[in-house]
């Protein structure tokens, strides 16, 4: 099973849907779903294969092409919608230096930013509105 993953360009804020799992198009269909995706490379890179091998990486295709199709995205400069746009938490979380099994010595506070010894992980925080979310009021016609 497939599972779509919405992505946008984020200079021309272009958008398309990557995928990601079992592709049962490119099982029934061939190489057709790359080229209705506009990915030429991928057609043509599977009708080859195909030829080749009379058909039979027709299976191999299945469970690969979602994921070279969502590569090519990214190489394309595509992200995730929900990756690029959101905030970034930053956690603190300082452990000492000693070989002490007591797990007390675990702390998460700000005055520990900066000490060594320290970790620092990043966390994302998803926006709960795309980028180009706006007042959706009708726009008046012309009579």
């Amino acid at each position: 099973m497939a599972y779509a993953i919405p992505m946008i360009q984020p200079t021309t804020r272009k958008r398309t849907i990557g995928y990601t799992g079992v592709s049962w198009t490119c099982l029934f269909f061939g190489p057709f779903p790359a080229l209705y995706r506009k990915h030429i490379f991928g057609f043509i890179g599977m009708t080859l294969v195909n030829i080749g091998t009379l058909g039979l990486s027709a299976l191999v295709f299945a469970f690969v092409y979602n994921a070279w199709h969502y590569h090519s995205l990214l190489s394309q400069g595509f992200l995730p919608t929900g990756h690029q746009f959101g905030n970034v938490a930053h956690n603190v979380s300082g452990l000492d230096n000693g070989l002490n099994d007591n797990l007390d010595t675990l702390h998460s506070s700000p005055e520990l930013e900066g000490r060594r010894g320290s970790i620092t992980l990043a966390s994302p925080e998803l926006s709960e509105h795309l980028i180009d979310d706006h007042d959706h009021t009708p726009i008046p016609r012309k009579p």
